[in-house]
Parts: C-alpha cells; sequence; structure tokens
C-alpha cells in the first residue's frame, strides 16, 4: 500500500504538466527511487487509447540518453505513440537470467518497473492497454527479449537491437502467445556476436553461462517456432544509401497467422543503432549502417499492430 500510495503522489504531480511533450519523472517502487521520462503526443489529453513504446537503453545508458540516441520521438509523433523511457538503476538492468558488464542492483525488480510504467500510463495518459510495445539496445534489447518472455501478456509486439538470449536460456525461453518480433543485428557486432558466444570483447569475469549468447539466425529460427511462422520468406534488400559505411542490409520477412518475425541483417555492422551516430570509435563498436533508419522501421513494425 505504501508503494501504491507513493506511486499516485508522482502521477498527480505529473499530471500538472500536462501541456509538456517531455515529462521527467521518479517514484518509488519496491522500496527504490526509480527515474524516467515519458513523451506525450500533442493533445494527447483529447486521444484515447493511445498506443505505448518503451525504449530501454543499453549497458551505462541513461533515459534522456535514449531519448536522444534512438530517435524515436519524431516518427512516434507522427502515429500517436506515447513513448517512455525507464532508467535502470546504476545504469544495468537487471535481468535474473542474462549476466551484464559492471555494477547491477541485483535486487532491482526492472520487470516490476516497467509493468508499473505500463498501468500508471494506462491510468493516467490514455494509454491503450492492448497496445504496448518494447524496443532497445544491447542489454536494453535483451531485456525486450526478456519482457516478451515474462511479460507476455503485457507486450503486443517487442523490437530488439544488437540483442540475443543466453544460451542457457534457449530450451526455456517461450511465449505465453505469439509475439510479433523484429530483430535488428549486425554480423560484425564485437559485443552481441553474431555467431553467438561471449562476444570479442569478453575477457576473465565475463566468460560464463550468462554471457553465453545464442547465435542470432538460431534466435531467428527459435522465434519463427514459437509464433508459427510460414516456412517461406519475403526478402528485401535495403538500397546500399550509403557506401562509406562499410555496411549492407538485408530485411526477412516469415509471415505467420498469429505474429510476423521479422529480421533486418546487416552485414558488416557493429553494435550499433542504424540511422545513428557513431558513438563510440569504430573499433570498439564497430561499424554504424546509415542505409536506413532503426526508428522508422521499428515504428513501421509496430505499425502493423496498431489495429
Amino acid at each position: 500500500m505504501k508503494h501504491r500510495f507513493l506511486l499516485g503522489i508522482a502521477i498527480v504531480f505529473s499530471i500538472s504538466v500536462w501541456g509538456q511533450s517531455n515529462i521527467n519523472k521518479t517514484i518509488m517502487l519496491d522500496g527504490k527511487k526509480r527515474d524516467y521520462i515519458i513523451h506525450l503526443p500533442e493533445k494527447y489529453q483529447s486521444l484515447k487509447n493511445i498506443p505505448v513504446i518503451i525504449v530501454l537503453h543499453g549497458s551505462g545508458g541513461k533515459a534522456d540518453g535514449a531519448q536522444k540516441f534512438c530517435m524515436l520521438d519524431g516518427p512516434a509523433d507522427k502515429y500517436g505513440y506515447i513513448v517512455i523511457y525507464p532508467q535502470a538503476i546504476y545504469k544495468n538492468w537487471n535481468i535474473p537470467e542474462i549476466s551484464g558488464y559492471g555494477k547491477i542492483d541485483s535486487n532491482a525488480n526492472d520487470l516490476h518497473f516497467i509493468s508499473a510504467l505500463i498501468d500508471s500510463t494506462v491510468a493516467f495518459y490514455n494509454g491503450d492497454s492492448t497496445r504496448v510495445f518494447a524496443t532497445g539496445i544491447s542489454r536494453g534489447g535483451k531485456l525486450s527479449l526478456y519482457l516478451a518472455y515474462k511479460l507476455n501478456s503485457k507486450f503486443r509486439a517487442i523490437a530488439p537491437v544488437c540483442a540475443s538470449i543466453t544460451r542457457d536460456m534457449e530450451d526455456e525461453y517461450t511465449f505465453n502467445r505469439p509475439m510479433p518480433v523484429l530483430l535488428i543485428n549486425g554480423t560484425a557486432d564485437p559485443l552481441v556476436n553474431y555467431n553467438g558466444g561471449y562476444g570479442k570483447m569478453n575477457t576473465g569475469q565475463y566468460i560464463g553461462p550468462g554471457f553465453d549468447m545464442l547465435p542470432i539466425e538460431e534466435l531467428v529460427n527459435k522465434l519463427k517456432k514459437l509464433n508459427h511462422c510460414d516456412t517461406t520468406q519475403v526478402i528485401t534488400n535495403i538500397p546500399d544509401k550509403n557506401p562509406s559505411d562499410g555496411c549492407t542490409a538485408t530485411k526477412y520477412f516469415y509471415k505467420s497467422n498469429a505474429a510476423p518475425v521479422e529480421f533486418i541483417k546487416i552485414t558488416g555492422g557493429g553494435h550499433t543503432w542504424p540511422g545513428g551516430f557513431q558513438y563510440m570509435p569504430k573499433f570498439i563498436v564497430g561499424n554504424t549502417c546509415q542505409d536506413f533508419s532503426a526508428a522508422d522501421e521499428i515504428i513501421n513494425f509496430f505499425n502493423l499492430f496498431l489495429k
């Protein structure tokens, strides 16, 4: 009851600034201070059943950094989404079955945090509980895959970037109901190795079951099986608009009556956000594909499930 009361205090404060497009918010949940940003569409007060996107930053990231880095607000505004940017404690999501770099609060219940944000957005900002989506990069992408597994009923579709699940999770990973998934991965990702394993930069303490990732194409096949996808695939070569970026991209679409799977394979792509900026040197994270916008592709995929 105490946590509900404190959550209510934070929400009442936000109502007084309804006219803003962005609201920085703090709530107390499970005895911990949690921060996030909510981006609201224009005139949202007059709208009903607004679709919601949860955007999850990577390790070492923050909510405001994800908002700038992922560049989703513009495309989301065009179609009237609410966009929520949660922030992890110590800048690192606690995913019980997937190890992470740096300090992690093992007592942080990030599933409860995300679930509470969805519930409050539905209750106070006209969010639609049947049209909630998740995306993120790196550990944020891994968390979106975990949410589809553990909070399946809360989400309509997910779009992880530069992410996979661990080999140890492969057998148990499932959906209570089919979940549409868009995966975006680079073949030259040094952190989430396309061919699976520990990644080129994992050494010492970063070797162990929680870091041993499933190869991307094996993950695609598992998702196709979970979603009962057609065996045929629709292949689209994305135009090489920027030959100097060291990347080319191909889109694979697997039809399903319940939930399609889409996979964008970036040949030569690194641990980066397509269409974004080179946030670290190439020798650390690899190439950033500039042939398409990840933000646009994600919104277009989510738009398939608005009806």
